[in-house]
């Protein structure tokens, strides 16, 4: 902040002498405890320039170090208006006559209804005390308008383009002259005789009146357009009818027959009284005229009702006047087909599926027949129509009972169109595509529509989750009952493989993704049978070749029990261990299977025996773990080879755009694009400057593919209780701040004297000794036999809150990224509570496993908690009997602590789930939590992934954020 010290005298509110602070800063005098009186005080302070107070106060945002008060928040708000004025270009040049000197400066522009309003309520909402330096206090409205115009000025000279010299002396003229003051960084006064001051104020009123607002009142005057009436002659004129409109209620309108049959003082219309009204109206129209110059036909009359347009006048209004006196500040009414936008040349497509499709046949290649005709708004056009058109001259014409816009510029395109090939044929990919985001041109003519015949119309009919997909049943072999919203699932993946595009079932963590692909595995082994005959390990020559499953290791086994459960049917191989099938035998051995598991690890590793097989379809289950495209991972997932790919994630984006890209390539090879152009179109645009047009132009390309449910959406699924979230703010020991003041003193230091790679080390090594030391001493100084009770203030909290669940018979989980943390917190929890305490964490077998997840759900005397790592126990279990979930450190990533808690927020969960995350009170984590809320956007955080982006912050940045605050320390 750039300033000036200052002085200035303030009447402040003050209770015992002492000035009322704002309620939400937490100090001053308690209001209750005296006689509330005005009392002069003397401030001192910073004098800031317009622009660097436009600057300061757009950017201010509150922390737990920073409370602004309540003018501080009422200014930031008028600042971030200002910026929004000047970005959309809603300023004017203007001239003050006050004072010995003209004055040129730069204001803003309020006639449109919704900038005005904004002002409107703005004013109202000031607080007293942003008048408080002034004796006696201004009018609200007048101030908030003078600080923004100063900002705006002051950001208009600065950022105005460089156009040379400014001609101020005596021989340039009294506009030029002020033309110039406009320009100059400094200085706004220029010199002019009282005459010429005069003549320019004059010339400018008449130059920006269209763009003044017109005084407040109840209402404002309003055109509305009528087309001639159906069946009337050609040249029958339209009808612009001149109306009042109510302010507050822009349905209640009041021709000008009305206006002119009043008393003239006032125009009363349902208990409404519009006073002045005539004058009102005649000055209105007499402005509107000099935008729309036939509006000063009507102006002949006495008492003016209508004018009559030619349909060229008729044009002209709706494609150049009307915006212009809707920025005026006037209402405009027309007929509805010219805002729908379907009204223009252009060109629509027709597709449909290629001679010889058969379901189950095609695939992301397959052709699909197109034929591209020349549209004039829905209309299909021949070239003799279109020659007919041509012929009349005429920009606004009526085709088939429906008015059309045919645009000179245009014509040329058109002719050309028709001497070019309309017909051909595309790949199912590029037509979906198409499909999905009809935008762009063919020929120099804009796409105004695609429409799908047959088959694929059918198809491309049913995008996301319809209606179209109820009552499609589970196969009869499924063991279990599928939900209605699992049926669409289920429903949805079959109509995918169908058309052989790839699929991504984004379903909320808990909502059964699982049972959902396992009903399409027994469809895909019925459809099998039925053209093959019985499948049997012993006779599997003709037999299509198994599916494919790759999962984390830690979910193999889950898959192999619910598939026992649900599809008892399917003959299952697990590809994983010392002893699984590798070589030239390995294609022959899966064989007969109807699905064969392995894990992400192996399908890097064994990727040539995998390769030798051309699979019925790859699934691939938590699919963030081809999110990265570069990763040896995603790259094996890409070349295995299937008929048909289908990826299962709750998170599809979890850190950038760019997962979405990988997954969807996975699938859809080619489909978004190479990666650099994915990152150009989108992904910049979109994370760095929230594009909505470029989101929205994404969210519609991708979604044929993506199918996403949220477990919080009541009409996907009414029985989930509700999760509630939590943070548990934690005091550090003493012990705790003198090791963690420690860690920060060295790491500072070295930070300054590094660069590089190295420098990234040093600070992520300091980061985790730093997590280390807010969960524990213990855990930092490697100490596994100390004393642990007394040292951690989150360890003290986590077992006061775990004595207060287990008093009313709740279970817990209890999660941490650190194995060693794990079994400090099993050593302790079960010496408090006299009882074995479970911790499943990477190293636990695949059988204990199994055995402690069965225990905690099903027996009921087992341990009420149970102790995971996040990566370990973080995906893929169903742990509903614990309906508390404790994170004890936290994990940089919402997308992954959700994931965990997940584990207990899912179907089956028949109570309210707690979700506490501990933070450790001025330290690191508190200021990187403010941090991750700040940064939430996409559909999880677009922030780099752990701590990875920690350490691209400046040296000033990390001491800022590492520092220890006075909070921190408990009080022994």
């Amino acid at each position: 902040m750039v300033g000036a010290a200052s002085a200035a005298s303030a009447n402040l509110p003050c209770v015992v002498g002492e000035p009322l602070a704002p309620p939400n800063v937490g100090f001053g005098p308690d209001p209750s405890s005296g006689r509330l009186e005005s009392t002069p005080w003397k401030l001192r302070g910073l004098e800031l320039a317009p622009l660097d107070a436009l600057l300061t106060l757009a950017g201010l945002t509150e922390s737990h170090d920073i409370r602004l008060g309540d003018d501080w928040r009422y200014w930031s708000r008028a600042a971030q208006l200002a910026l929004e004025l000047l970005g959309r270009e809603r300023f004017m040049p203007a001239l003050s006559i006050t004072g010995d000197a003209p004055r040129a400066y730069w204001r803003i522009i309020t006639s449109e209804r919704h900038d005005a309003e904004r002002l409107g309520a703005l004013a109202l909402a000031m607080p007293p005390a942003c008048r408080a330096l002034a004796n006696p206090p201004p009018e609200s409205r007048a101030l908030l308008l003078g600080a923004i115009d100063a900002m705006v000025d002051a950001a208009a000279r600065m950022w105005a383009p460089d156009v040379g010299p400014h001609n101020m002396n005596g021989n340039s003229s009294a506009g030029q002259r002020w033309f110039g003051a406009l320009l100059e960084q400094q200085d706004n006064v220029f010199p002019a005789e009282p005459i010429e001051v005069v003549q320019l104020a004059q010339g400018l009123s008449t130059w920006t009146k269209p763009l003044m607002p017109p005084p407040e009142a109840p209402f404002r005057t309003c055109f509305r357009l009528e087309a001639p009436p159906e069946g009337a002659p050609e040249n029958t004129p339209w009808r612009l009818e001149f109306t009042l409109q109510a302010s507050d209620d822009p349905s209640l309108i009041i021709p000008a027959q009305q206006v002119w049959r009043g008393s003239g003082a006032e125009v009363g219309f349902l208990a409404r009284r519009f006073e002045r009204p005539q004058e009102r109206l005649l000055e209105d129209l007499g402005r509107a005229g000099k935008i729309f110059p036939p509006i000063q036909r009507g102006l002949m009359s006495a008492a003016p009702e209508a004018v009559e347009l030619a349909t060229p006048e008729a044009y002209k209004f709706l494609r150049e006047a009307m915006p212009l006196l809707e920025e005026a500040g006037y209402g405009v009414m027309i007929p509805p087909w010219w805002r729908k936008g379907h009204t223009r040349l252009g060109v629509k497509v027709t597709m449909k599926e290629a001679e010889g499709w058969q379901p189950g046949k095609m695939g992301q290649q397959a052709l699909i027949d197109y034929d591209w005709h020349l549209a004039l708004g829905d209309e299909t056009l021949t070239r003799e129509d279109f020659e007919r058109l041509v012929k009349m001259k005429m920009p606004l014409l009526k085709l088939r009972g429906k008015w059309v816009e045919l645009d000179p510029d245009s014509i040329e395109d058109a002719l050309k169109f028709f001497e070019q090939q309309r017909t051909g044929s595309m790949n199912m990919l590029e037509a979906v595509k198409l499909a999905s985001n009809p935008t762009g041109s063919a020929g120099g003519l804009p796409i105004v529509a695609v429409q799908a015949e047959g088959k694929m119309g059918e198809f491309l009919g049913n995008f996301g989750p319809g209606d179209w997909l109820a009552g499609q049943t589970a196969p009869v072999t499924f063991e279990g009952k599928l939900r209605p919203y699992q049926e669409r699932g289920y429903a949805w993946l079959a109509s995918m493989k169908q058309w052989g595009l790839g699929a991504c079932l984004a379903d909320d963590m808990g909502l059964g993704k699982t049972i959902q692909v396992l009903a399409l595995l027994l469809k895909s082994k019925a459809e099998a049978e039925e053209t093959h005959g019985v499948r049997s390990r012993s006779n599997a020559k003709g037999q299509p070749p198994p599916w494919l499953l790759i999962c984390p290791t830690s979910l193999v086994g889950n898959w192999r029990r619910e598939a026992e459960k649900f599809a008892p049917n399917l003959k299952v191989l697990i590809h994983h261990g010392a002893g699984r099938t590798k070589g030239e035998t390995f294609a022959n051995a899966v064989m007969g299977y109807d699905l064969v598991i392995t894990t992400y690890t192996l399908l890097f590793r064994d990727e040539v025996h995998l390769s030798g097989v051309k699979w019925t379809g790859s699934i691939f289950d938590e699919a963030q773990n081809i999110k990265n495209a570069g990763s040896k991972q995603a790259q094996a997932a890409r070349r295995v080879p299937a008929d048909w790919r289908v990826a299962l994630t709750g998170t599809p984006v979890e850190n950038h755009l760019a997962d979405l890209w990988s997954i969807l390539e996975t699938l859809n090879p080619g489909y978004l694009g190479t990666q650099s152009t994915f990152r150009t179109q989108f992904a910049v645009p979109i994370e760095r400057f929230k594009d909505e047009n470029a989101g929205n132009t994404l969210r519609m390309v991708v979604k044929p593919f993506i199918l996403r449910r949220l477990k919080t959406d009541p009409t996907i699924i009414q029985d989930l209780p509700e999760k509630n979230e939590q943070k548990v703010y934690c005091p550090l020991t003493k012990e705790q701040a003198s090791l963690y003041q420690a860690v920060v003193g060295e790491m500072v230091g070295k930070v300054d004297a590094s660069a590089g790679i190295a420098r990234k080390g040093l600070v992520l090594a300091s980061l985790t000794k730093l997590k280390q030391v807010v969960d524990h001493p213990a855990l930092f100084l490697g100490d596994k036999k100390g004393e642990l009770t007394g040292r951690s203030g989150k360890l003290t909290r986590l077992t006061e809150m775990l004595e207060e669940c287990f008093e009313v018979g709740d279970r817990a989980l209890v999660f941490t990224q650190y194995a060693e943390m794990g079994h400090l917190l099993v050593t302790h929890l079960s010496k408090t509570f006299d009882r074995e305490i479970p911790f499943l964490h990477g190293g636990v077998s695949a059988s204990a496993r199994e055995k402690m997840v069965r225990d905690f759900q099903d027996r009921p005397d087992a341990a009420p908690v149970l102790i995971l790592s996040l990566k370990a126990g973080g995906v893929g279990l169903n742990l509903t009997r614990a309906n508390h979930v404790f994170h004890f450190d936290r994990w940089w990533n919402p997308a992954v602590e959700n994931q965990a808690t997940d584990r207990a927020f899912r179907i089956g969960q028949t109570r309210n789930v707690m979700v506490h995350k501990f933070v450790c009170l001025g330290t690191l984590e508190e200021k990187i939590d403010q941090m991750l809320e700040e940064k939430k956007a996409l559909s999880s955080l677009v922030v780099g992934e752990g701590e990875g982006w920690l350490t691209e912050l400046s040296t000033d940045q990390l001491r800022d954020i590492l520092a220890l605050r006075d909070e921190a320390i408990a009080v022994d």
